[in-house]
């Protein structure tokens, strides 16, 4: 679905329900009202709520690592979330750090245009971007939204190593012309220069992870590792008739770059992040927050009477964070606050 499509989807249905959307008001605090419920200041005005539910997403604020203020001051510095087109970079080369989503699209969008490029590599899986004869989307999509009817609910929040995994990226893959792969060693291949983790900035070097064979490992086979199994037992639980799988790509393609790289050797005159974004609650004057800025909650119920969280990045799952799959978290809320009005 296109974004203006989209966009209409979600006009049509709030008219369907005649639902008093109020557009261009921005929500400047939100802090607990005497005698119970919310005062919420906006840029239209202060309104009294008796609920709230944090609904803003996990792309709330570009992250910029801390070393970006290592850089030399001539270093044109952007975050992907303000990238648009290689115009508005000076001449040079640039280097891009993340590959994520972004930040293997805008490599081969520069790529394209003959600029010389050097991609610092992160944790992002690659996937396909077809899997059995559908679209990788169509899959996340159909696992979120009817993987539970078949009891294959994708895995919970509860089962991540860590709290700092509910973070991890999306698959690199791209949408590009209809939708396309993209695999790190061919944009090596192509001539993009291959780093690891940006670790420093040291004096005019960038130093770089030496550990870029067993990453680009890691991030081919992570798909075949986590995702390849839930696509599969849908399949087979639902009775789909679907391709049999391909085998995993084999490449042993490597890079030979260096793990400290001159910027002025270089000629690097711009720094791309495509690191990902963090949560913002600085509206919130509730103190609900854990060490992640992540709301404490059960279900998308914070610890605050009245203060719901929906359509953080695994609330309670992975489709937690997507359209397909938000419905089933936000059902539980509003039945939640349906309960509370309903008891006075």
């Amino acid at each position: 679905m296109l974004r203006d499509d989209l966009i209409g989807h979600f006009r049509h249905y709030a008219e369907s329900i005649d639902a008093p959307v109020r557009t261009g008001a921005d929500v400047t605090r939100i802090a607990p009202a005497e005698g119970g419920g919310f005062t919420v200041a906006t840029t239209q005005g202060r309104w009294r709520a008796r609920n709230v539910v944090l609904a803003t997403g996990g792309y709330q604020t570009p992250k910029i690592p801390a070393l970006s203020a290592q850089l030399p001051s001539h270093i044109l510095q952007l975050h992907a979330d303000s990238y648009r087109n290689p115009g508005q970079l000076p001449g040079g080369a640039v280097l891009i750090v993340g590959t994520g989503q972004s930040g293997g699209q805008i490599a081969e969008e520069l790529l394209a245009v003959g600029r010389d490029i050097h991609l610092a590599v992160s944790t992002c899986p690659e996937a396909p971007r077809r899997y059995r004869g559908q679209d990788l989307l169509y899959w996340m999509m159909q696992l979120a939204q009817f993987g539970p009817d078949y009891g294959l609910n994708g895995l919970t929040v509860g089962q991540l190593p860590s709290p700092a995994a509910r973070f991890a990226c999306n698959p690199l893959v791209s949408g590009v012309d209809g939708g396309h792969d993209i695999h790190l060693r061919d944009l090596g291949r192509r001539g993009v220069r291959l780093h690891g983790h940006l670790e420093a900035a040291d004096d005019g070097d960038l130093v770089f992870s030496d550990d870029l064979p067993e990453r680009l490992g890691l991030v081919e086979a992570a798909f075949y590792q986590r995702m390849k199994p839930m696509f599969d037992s849908y399949i087979a639980a639902t009775g789909m008739s679907a391709p049999e799988p391909e085998p995993p790509r084999k490449d042993d393609w490597l890079p030979s770059e260096p793990a400290r790289l001159n910027l002025e050797a270089a000629n690097i005159t711009s720094v791309l992040w495509a690191t990902g974004y963090r949560l913002d609650f600085s509206i919130l004057d509730i103190p609900v927050l854990d060490e992640w800025n992540y709301p404490r909650h059960s279900r998308g119920v914070t610890e605050h009477p009245g203060l719901y969280a929906v359509g953080l990045p695994w609330l309670t799952g992975h489709g937690s964070s997507i359209v397909a799959g938000v419905g089933r978290d936000a059902e539980y809320i509003a039945q939640h606050i349906a309960g509370n009005i309903a008891g006075g």
